[in-house]
């Protein structure tokens, strides 16, 4: 513990009233992006309401699921949450009869998944030792938050200015966000790191960047 505050005082562990909050809000968001996927409704805003109040229940009734998740699971990042809620946003704003239509730009780049990918095995060798860079301890540098603030900033200006696809703009924000409420709140960890990434994002990268590998190779092999 000290040498996790001698590293960057300025940025502590949350209070555990702030790590329970967290914990709770996004597992919720978690559960309900996941019904949302289950249930075979055609308006997706009322996918929406019912996967949230069935999320609800199941946390309010079933007291020990939090604690379950948590030991098994931990507490999923600030970018897992922002990511839910925008997915949310958007099939809520929308007409329902404009919610199935081909949504290529909004769609999100399979690089960017890579990168995902790629930033997490950075993690998990540097967990073992196996890098010659300490990179979770850079979560506690506050020059990194600057970092992300001027990266992100700098992508959703070009996202705008140069009209690029939807997905840059609603990415970069999401990013934005979640590094914004670890600025606030410290949440889940103290560490950035954790805030921008967790396992399941790390795996769900994993999935979505081997389906595009799996549907490439499908169209070249109908070509």
């Amino acid at each position: 513990m000290n040498i996790l505050y001698g590293l960057n005082a300025s940025l502590l562990l949350p209070p555990l009233a702030v790590q329970q909050f967290f914990h709770a809000v996004i597992w919720l968001a978690v559960l309900s992006w996941l019904g949302v996927q289950c249930l075979p409704s055609y308006d997706r805003r009322w996918r929406w309401v019912i996967s949230s109040i069935a999320a609800l229940l199941l946390l309010l009734v079933w007291q020990s699921v939090l604690p379950a998740l948590g030991m098994v699971f931990q507490t999923p990042s600030l970018i897992t949450l922002c990511a839910c809620l925008a997915v949310a946003w958007s099939d809520i704003k929308g007409p329902s009869v404009r919610l199935f239509a081909n949504h290529t730009t909004t769609r999100l780049s399979p690089w960017l998944w890579l990168a995902l990918v790629l930033v997490g095995w950075c993690l998990l060798l540097d967990a073992f030792g196996m890098l010659p860079w300490d990179i979770y301890s850079l979560g506690f540098d506050h020059r990194l938050l600057w970092l992300a603030w001027w990266l992100s900033g700098l992508w959703m200006t070009a996202a705008y200015v140069l009209s690029l696809p939807k997905w840059h703009a609603k990415a970069a924000t999401c990013w934005l966000v979640a590094t914004g409420l670890f600025v606030a709140t410290h949440a889940p960890s103290g560490n950035v790191w954790d805030a921008w990434l967790d396992p399941g994002l790390w795996l769900f990268a994993h999935y979505q960047w081997v389906k595009y590998g799996w549907l490439q190779r499908t169209r070249s092999n109908h070509s």
